[in-house]
């Protein structure tokens, strides 16, 4: 195609698109495609998907008393856009797992939410009284809590769905202790008694006062003496669990070829002259595949959870931003009408790339908390950049104190290499 040709189809485009960009305009009303008057987003194949202006200010209200405002600040605060996007996240995501469950044909009936609400009464609060008073701080109507809880359950019937825990077999967990075998090893270790004194003449003689008087009453007097070497000189010069790789490799490499119970040296290293003498010694030993397979297995399957997690959290996101349109006014990367917003130039820096998308919730995030700390659960989308860097252990923007306590991730062998 010729450059007159490229030109003249590019400009072609560009009618179409204004066009129909008119048309929309003249058809909805407010200018966004199937968003009816008076809401401020809509997620489309999900029940009862609008959210209304009604939804925003009360969600508004929330998000301001959990960040401990006594009211929502008024548009110009800045405080106020952080507060926006942290509810019409809530919002937004609230709709999406509800369209999720459904499609998956996961409910919670009444008799469900009613018997939550009560554990989680009985597990954090310890009277009807403030829970009640939770309750109010929270800007909550009963309405909101049972919300809440349905919300709660559905996200935690979907994570257990979704993110079973899978079967490792026999040979996953043997091929990974045969190659990570290095992991499960514990080097040969000396416990070694030393002299260290910068002086070859005052070594010789610890050396032949030690030789004179073997005995730990004489190591402790010689030690404090003579040695230079703070780490023992207290202790009657004792070094314990000395292994090769881990220190000095001159005073190392004597130990390791010293027989143990004979008095060896001086000695010159970098640090000075020493006297030693091994006291006793560990050999090299391996965990057996036997004592190491409960570990490796759980390690196994945590890593393929963390996958299976990930995968489904950019399927998740991909599946319902396109279905959802906002309100130009209060658009998030959760809407398929979001633009990202130019970054700021620097003069005489090139233009940093644009940011297509933000860092999603780490996968097992929660946006459901009773106690204000994230919780095990399905990913949940894209949040929000983080008021500090590094601020973790922070609820995610949209969440909401209620729902019970995830348990933290097991303890494992080295990290398994992704399936």
């Amino acid at each position: 195609m010729t450059r007159s040709s490229k030109r003249k189809l590019a400009i072609l485009l560009a009618v179409l698109l204004a066009a129909a960009v008119a048309l929309v305009g003249a058809t909805s009303g407010l200018g966004q495609p199937g968003l009816p008057e008076g809401d401020v987003a809509f997620v489309d194949d999900v029940e009862d998907g609008a959210i209304t202006q009604e939804d925003l200010d009360s969600a508004l209200s929330q998000a301001a008393a959990q960040s401990g405002l006594p009211e929502v600040p008024p548009a110009d605060d800045p405080q106020y856009a952080s507060l926006e996007q942290q509810a019409m996240q809530s919002l937004i995501l609230a709709k999406w797992v509800q369209g999720e469950a459904a499609d998956r044909g996961i409910d919670a009936t009444q008799e469900d939410i009613d018997a939550e609400l009560e554990r989680i009464k009985e597990q954090s609060f310890s009277s009807e009284k403030e829970f009640e008073q939770f309750v109010k701080q929270s800007k909550f109507t009963e309405e909101d809590v049972q919300e809440q809880v349905e919300l709660t359950l559905l996200r935690d019937r979907l994570e257990q769905e979704v993110i079973a825990k899978p079967e490792i077999s026999d040979d996953e967990i043997e091929e990974f202790y045969e190659v990570n075998i290095d992991s499960f090893k514990q080097p040969a270790s000396r416990d070694v008694r030393v002299i260290l004194n910068s002086s070859q003449a005052k070594a010789e003689q610890a050396k032949a006062e030690l030789e004179a008087d073997d005995s730990d009453q004489s190591w402790e007097q010689v030690a404090k003496q003579y040695s230079q070497d703070q780490a023992s000189k207290d202790r009657g010069g004792l070094l314990e669990g000395l292994t090769e790789g881990q220190g000095d490799p001159q005073l190392e490499k004597e130990a390791f070829a010293a027989p143990e119970g004979e008095i060896v040296g001086p000695f010159e290293t970098d640090r000075g002259w020493y006297v030693i003498e091994v006291t006793a010694t560990t050999p090299e030993t391996t965990q057996p595949l036997s004592e190491a397979r409960a570990a490796i297995e759980q390690q196994l399957a945590a890593s393929r959870q963390q996958q299976i997690a990930a995968e489904f959290q950019a399927d998740f996101t991909d599946k319902w931003t396109p279905r959802t349109v906002c309100a130009p006014a209060v658009t998030i990367d959760l809407c398929s009408n979001y633009v990202a917003p130019e970054p700021p130039s620097v003069p005489g820096q090139p233009a940093p790339p644009p940011v297509l998308s933000r860092k999603p919730i780490e996968p097992g995030t929660s946006t459901i908390a009773i106690d204000g700390a994230p919780q095990q659960g399905l990913p949940q989308g894209p949040q929000p950049p983080p008021a500090e860097e590094g601020a973790a252990g922070q609820l995610p923007p949209g969440a909401v104190p209620l729902g019970p306590n995830g348990a933290p991730a097991p303890g494992a062998p080295p990290t398994a290499p992704a399936p």
